[in-house]
C-alpha cells in the first residue's frame, strides 16, 4: 500500500529542497514541480511570504513523503499523483516544492510546501488529524489510480480519529488504551449532560466528580491527579461551551457513540463494563435507525441519496462562499485605491494649480 509521513523542517531548508530535486534521483529534474514559487529561490520565497505577514512561525515548511509499491506504478504517474495530492491537501494556497525519486524500487514523492499560506498568512497545523486527512486523500487518489489503499484495520483508526480534534499523537496512544485526561473527560462529559436538565447542574455534576473549573473565555477542568486544566474544546467541537450548554437543552434528540468492543482494554478486563457497552450499543443503534426514520429515510437507499443530495448542496454554498470571497478581496483593494487617491488629491490640485512650480513639484513629486 501507499505510505505517507511528515515532519517540520526547523533549520537548512535550502539543503532539504537541494536534497529533494537532486538530479541523480529525479531524472535530471524531468521529475521535479513547483507551485507559487520557483526551484532555485524556493527556500528565499517561503521566508519572503513569512515576512510579508510578519509571521511568527520557527517552523520553515513541512516534508511530507508518499511512498509506493515496489514495481506498481510508473514515474509520471506517481508524479502525477503527488501533484493531485498537492491540490487535495493545499488547496493551491501553499508554496511547495514536488519532487519523485525514481532512483530506489519504491518509488515516492518528496513534497516540501512552506509553513503558511500565501493568502492570509495562516499556520499549517500539522497534528495527528491532519496526518490522517493526508492519509485518507493519498489513498482516495490511490483507488482513482487502481493502485494498492489502507487496510481494514488503519481504516477504522481513521474513522477513530474522525471523533475527536486536535489530538496529539501522545493523546491518540493514550485515548486508546482509554488512560489519557481527555479520554476520561470526555466520557464524564458526556454521560454527565445525560443527567444534566440545566447548565447550573452539569457543573454542579463535574464538581461532584472531583473536577475543578475555571472560568473564562474557554472553560477548562481539572481532575484531582491532574496538574493542568484541561481546555474542553480541545476534545472536539462537540464540547465547547455553547455546544454542552445545546447538548443539555436537546439531549433527548442526541445519538449516542458507538463503543468499540473489540479494541477497548477496559471491555477485555471488565465483563460488567462489557455487558453494559453491549446493551448501550444496542440502544444506541436502535435509537439511531428510529431517528433516521423519522427523517423520512426507510431504506439504506434513501438515506444514500439524501447523504448525497446534501453533499451537492454542501459544495454549491461552498462554490458560492468562494465567489464571494473573492469579490470582497476585490472591493478590499479597490477602496484601498480609493483612499489612495482621496489621500493624495489635494497634492495633485495643488499641481494642477500650478505646474510650473518646481519646487511645489520636488517637494511633493511622489504624492502627486
Amino acid at each position: 500500500m501507499v505510505v505517507t509521513k511528515i515532519h517540520p523542517i526547523k533549520t537548512t531548508l535550502k539543503k532539504a529542497i537541494d536534497y529533494i530535486c537532486n538530479g541523480d534521483k529525479t531524472d535530471n529534474e524531468i521529475y521535479v514541480t513547483t507551485h507559487l514559487c520557483s526551484r532555485e529561490n524556493a527556500h528565499k520565497e517561503f521566508e519572503l511570504t513569512k515576512k510579508q505577514f510578519s509571521s511568527r512561525t520557527n517552523t520553515l515548511a513541512h516534508h511530507l513523503i508518499q511512498s509506493f509499491v515496489p514495481e506498481e506504478v510508473s514515474f509520471e504517474e506517481a508524479h502525477q499523483v503527488g501533484i493531485e495530492l498537492c491540490e487535495k491537501i493545499l488547496e493551491g494556497k501553499y508554496e511547495y516544492v514536488l519532487a519523485t525519486h525514481i532512483d530506489k524500487d519504491h518509488i515516492h514523492n518528496h513534497i516540501i510546501f512552506n509553513s503558511i499560506d500565501v493568502e492570509e498568512g495562516k499556520i499549517y497545523h500539522s497534528y495527528y488529524g491532519s496526518y490522517m486527512n493526508i492519509r485518507n486523500q493519498s489513498d482516495r487518489l490511490c483507488k482513482e489510480h487502481n493502485l494498492s489503499v489502507i487496510d481494514q484495520e488503519t481504516q477504522r483508526e481513521i474513522n477513530e480519529i474522525k471523533r475527536r480534534k486536535f489530538v496529539n499523537w501522545y493523546d491518540w496512544n493514550e485515548d486508546k488504551k482509554g488512560s489519557s485526561y481527555k479520554s476520561r473527560l470526555q466520557f464524564d462529559i458526556d454521560r454527565t449532560i445525560k443527567q444534566s436538565i440545566n447548565w447550573q447542574g452539569f457543573l454542579s455534576k463535574m464538581e461532584s466528580y472531583g473536577y475543578e473549573i475555571k472560568y473564562g473565555k474557554h472553560i477548562a477542568f481539572r481532575s484531582k491527579n491532574q496538574q493542568r486544566f484541561t481546555r474542553a474544546k480541545t476534545i472536539g467541537a462537540n464540547y465547547t461551551e455553547e455546544r454542552i450548554k445545546d447538548r443539555i437543552l436537546n439531549k433527548d434528540k442526541e445519538l449516542g457513540n458507538i463503543i468499540d468492543i473489540k479494541n477497548s482494554q477496559k471491555v477485555k478486563s471488565s465483563k460488567g463494563y462489557e455487558h453494559w457497552v453491549t446493551k448501550h450499543n444496542l440502544k444506541t443503534a436502535a435509537s439511531t435507525l428510529v431517528e433516521i426514520r423519522n427523517k423520512g429515510f426507510n431504506s439504506i437507499e434513501e438515506l444514500e441519496r439524501g447523504i448525497s443530495w446534501i453533499s451537492i448542496e454542501k459544495n454549491e454554498l461552498k462554490r458560492e462562499f468562494d465567489k464571494l470571497s473573492l469579490e470582497q478581496k476585490r472591493i478590499k483593494e479597490v477602496v484601498k485605491h480609493i483612499q489612495i487617491c482621496i489621500s493624495k488629491r489635494e497634492h495633485y490640485e495643488g499641481y494642477r494649480k500650478n505646474p510650473n512650480d518646481r519646487i511645489y513639484m520636488m517637494m511633493n513629486r511622489k504624492d502627486v
